[in-house]
């Protein structure tokens, strides 16, 4: 027994290891496990959900339908139905513009079907109301031959609107019936108290007849005051007109809200000039004392014109000796005595050197601190509307800083030629400031001259303009003049002074010989010094010219500062007073305004307006009716008041003899509640018993098993059921044991297929699945069943057994129960349905989707199991005989030359 078992298994092993030795092999086998589970998931997942999408089946709809007149009332049922379905997406409802273009679309198949609404349906269907019943139709024409399921889904929409209108016309008869008895009874329900209260109110009023006889006599006073209500609204009307020119005041409140953040800066400001009183008054007392000190700088500016302008003459005199003098020097012994005097007078010169270039450098500062203060003002204007003063100003710079240039550079040769003079000091320091000067004052220039050379450009943007004048503002402002002329102007004198001893003891000694170079150096000194000189007298000059003016704007200042100091001290108390305490107060007002103006200014201007419109509309109203009031009041209200003392006499008078309680009673009842009780008597409640919730997951059993025949006949039909044996393998095994060993291999086979087609479904498809584990085995289970049946048919029967497994495959999808109740099927397929495996295969698989029933499922299961051991018993008997008995059908197939 254990032998045989072993052979079995060794069979078995030798069959996979020729399968994994062969690629191509391996990869068929491989293949055949996943293409039937292909079958299965593309079956499932075009069927998904198909009837969700009935939108897609076109059915036309035309309505010829005509207009009835009813009490008054125009009446179109058929256009009603139309414009219902507009919004009824369940059907791809078509609306089409007449009959002919609907009888062509349905007939060429554009259309599944068609539905027409002649023109006396709205008439038939009202035919009850003259007491003739005419039924309305509907004509229905459907194309049978598209497709096998679409007309059932268009029959379903068309009785759906023959429900509708049933329904609906049920309803509305009936409603009308029971709300006839509702205005019989008053409207039972509600209407009984209001009849109490009519009937007292008659009485109250019948009471007050006095009282409402003052209202009458009032509505006339409003009547005549109707002249004067007009002239109010015509103002009403001039203040709406109005709104435009408010709305600009509105917009300015915002723009000036906007500027708020602005103005608190300037709070600050405010507050820094109050912190700074002290220097104020300080200012006025300086300018005060400026003021009282004017003439006096006017005198001294003239006295240094004056000095000035003799230095230049003594200058100018010993110029005119240096050269005698020079060429005496050389005949020193022979014009000894004429040589001392002109020696001495050139001596006497020099200390007017000294003065020249002190006042050189004190004028050199004044232009640096003039050009800055000119250029930054210049940069302070605005370049879009001061373009022409701008460009005065810029002429005016330019000027200052070409004179302050030549001034620099007449100082820079001075002091190098007085560093050049013998025991001279060292003027480097003073020199390379200078420079720093000259560079700094140059570039200025050079950008100023640009700017004039190319006014035109410049002038049309007022950007490039405003920056090309920071730059300016910003170069002389790096000028920083460190140059102590008290400290130069000792140097210079030390220097002088040696110069001046040495020249006069050259006029002293005999035969004492001054170098040609001093001499030389003395000259342009002399020459440096008076260029210094004449440029400081032609700034003095031309600030001698603005004296007058400068005069009498520092006295107009002082008068209006000093003059006023109590008011602008107490101005900037009460301002920076203002801006803390007073400012934010006005600025939350402002905030509050703005937000108003915005936000709800618009919503009241608007009501305004629409009330308005609603009082021009109403007024002429108001006045014919109180015009008809006044008629009423003085023609009817008299019989009005008669009538009402009548009628509240008899209410009294009926009050005694009449139960309208008891009479209400038996008329009252609910309309709305009865008339939809009659048209839908039964309410339909549905519970869903294993709810699946999808088509396509309802429909994976079915399909799931049909896979799994189809994988198994598939195997069957590519793989053998024999067994190649070689030399000592055929004798070695026996024909049982070559049956159970490839019988292993094709349940191996089947396995897989059934693992990938459910794990598939559940994890590829996203079926439902309530018990996915069960779903697993379940598959299994019927695998096993169906793989053992066709396996032993065609390891028995060859070419027939599958010929039997295919009919046992048609005959299993026709009555199988898999997509439609077998209860549907004909007789034939009914009586065969207990006796298929494929009807309990798709009756196990659907527990493990729905909910498990388990004798149900049990029932499968013993079914399935049971099949499969009467197949596996048949096989293991049969099949060592089953190649002489059934030799001859193979025999007869094969002289077919056809079936191998």
């Amino acid at each position: 027994m254990l032998n045989r078992i072993k052979n079995v298994w060794d069979l078995f092993v030798l069959d996979w290891k020729r399968i994994f030795h062969n690629k191509l092999t391996f990869v068929l086998m491989i293949a055949l496990m996943i293409i039937p589970s292909l079958y299965a998931w593309f079956n499932i997942a075009a069927l998904w959900d198909p009837y969700s999408n009935t939108g897609g089946i076109k059915i036309g709809i035309y309505s010829d339908d005509q207009t009835v007149d009813l009490k008054g009332k125009k009446i179109n049922i058929g256009d009603e139905i139309v414009e219902n379905l507009k919004d009824n997406k369940t059907i791809g409802w078509q609306f089409v513009s007449s009959k002919e273009e609907l009888d062509d679309k349905v007939k060429t198949g554009k259309y599944y079907a068609g539905l027409y609404l002649p023109k006396n349906f709205t008439e038939n269907l009202l035919s009850f109301t003259k007491g003739e019943i005419d039924y309305p139709e509907i004509e229905y024409q459907v194309n049978q031959k598209i497709n096998a399921i679409a007309p059932k889904i268009s029959d379903k929409g068309a009785g759906t609107i023959q429900d509708t209108i049933s329904t609906e016309f049920i309803e509305t008869a009936s409603k009308t019936l029971l709300e006839v008895f509702n205005e019989i009874g008053f409207n039972l329900d509600a209407n009984l108290p209001s009849i109490k209260k009519i009937t007292s109110k008659i009485v109250t009023v019948d009471e007050n007849i006095d009282e409402i006889d003052g209202y009458t006599k009032e509505v006339l006073e409003l009547q005549a005051k109707m002249p004067e209500f007009k002239k109010k609204l015509d103002m009403a009307n001039e203040f709406v007109d109005y709104i435009p020119e408010l709305n600009k005041t509105t917009d300015k409140v915002v723009a000036l809200n906007g500027k708020l953040p602005e103005i608190a800066q300037y709070g600050q400001v405010v507050y820094d000039v109050q912190g700074n009183i002290p220097k104020i008054k300080n200012a006025g007392t300086q300018l005060n004392k400026a003021d009282k000190d004017m003439d006096k700088i006017v005198k001294m500016m003239d006295e240094a014109i004056n000095e000035a302008t003799k230095g230049l003459e003594v200058i100018a005199s010993a110029q005119k000796v240096l050269p005698d003098v020079t060429k005496l020097i050389n005949k020193a012994d022979e014009t000894i005595p004429e040589l001392q005097q002109q020696l001495k007078d050139i001596a006497e010169v020099l200390p007017t050197v000294t003065e020249g270039l002190t006042q050189g450098l004190e004028v050199l500062d004044t232009l640096s601190k003039v050009s800055a203060k000119l250029a930054a003002d210049i940069a302070a204007l605005d370049t879009e509307t001061h373009t022409a003063q701008i460009h005065a100003q810029l002429e005016k710079l330019n000027n200052q800083l070409t004179t302050q240039l030549q001034m620099i550079q007449s100082l820079k040769e001075t002091l190098t030629q007085l560093a050049s003079l013998p025991n001279a000091p060292d003027f480097s320091n003073a020199l390379s400031q200078l420079d720093a000067m000259e560079t700094h004052v140059s570039q200025a220039q050079g950008n100023v001259q640009s700017i004039l050379d190319n006014w035109e450009d410049y002038a049309s943007a007022p950007g490039k303009l405003q920056a090309k004048l920071i730059e300016i503002s910003n170069t002389l402002n790096q000028i920083v003049v460190s140059i102590n002329p008290k400290e130069i102007e000792a140097q210079v004198a030390q220097t002088l002074k040696n110069v001046q001893e040495m020249l006069t003891s050259a006029g002293n000694i005999t035969g004492t010989i001054i170098d040609d170079n001093t001499m030389s150096t003395l000259d342009s000194l002399l020459k440096n010094t008076t260029n210094i000189i004449n440029e400081a007298i032609g700034f003095l000059k031309d600030y001698q010219k603005e004296m007058p003016a400068i005069q009498d704007e520092i006295h107009t200042a002082n008068v209006m500062l000093n003059g006023n100091m109590d008011l602008i001290i107490n101005g900037i108390n009460q301002g920076a007073d203002f801006f803390r305490n007073d400012f934010p107060v006005v600025q939350s007002k402002m905030n509050k305004a703005t937000l108003f103006i915005k936000n709800d200014l618009p919503g009241i201007e608007d009501d305004v307006k629409d009330a308005m419109t609603k009082v021009n509309e109403k007024a002429p109203k108001l006045e014919t009716a109180l015009n008809a009031a006044e008629v009423m009041i003085k023609e009817d209200w008299p019989n009005i008041k008669e009538g009402i003392q009548k009628a509240a006499n008899a209410i009294r008078k009926g009050e005694q003899d009449i139960d309208l309680d008891e009479a209400v009673k038996y008329l009252k009842g609910d309309a709305n509640a009865e008339s939809k009780f009659i048209s839908s008597p039964v309410k339909l409640k549905t519970k869903d018993v294993y709810p699946v919730p999808n088509y396509g997951s309802a429909s994976t059993p079915f399909y799931t098993a049909l896979c799994l025949w189809v994988g198994a006949v598939l195997f069957s039909s590519i793989a053998s059921t024999k067994f190649h044996l070689e030399g000592e393998q055929i004798g070695r095994f026996s024909k049982r044991q070559q049956f159970l060993a490839r019988m292993g291999t094709f349940l191996v086979v089947g396995f897989f297929q059934a693992l990938i087609v459910t794990v598939g479904n559940q994890l590829l498809l996203g079926t439902y699945t309530k018990n996915p584990v069960w779903n697993v085995i379940f598959a299994l289970i019927i695998d096993l069943a169906f793989m053992m049946m066709v396996y032993v048919l065609v390891a028995l029967f060859d070419n027939l057994g599958k010929g039997i497994a295919i009919i046992i495959l048609v005959l299993s999808i026709s009555a199988g129960g898999g997509n439609f109740p077998i209860e549907m099927s004909g007789p034939f397929f009914r009586a065969i349905n207990p006796y298929i495996p494929f009807t309990y295969a798709v009756n196990l698989l659907r527990e493990s989707v729905g909910g498990i029933y388990w004798p149900s499922a049990l029932k499968a299961i013993v079914i399935l199991v049971s099949i499969t051991i009467g197949f596996f018993i048949a096989g293991y008997i049969l099949y060592p005989k089953a190649e002489r008995i059934f030799k001859k059908v193979g025999d007869n197939l094969k002289e077919g030359r056809i079936l191998h």
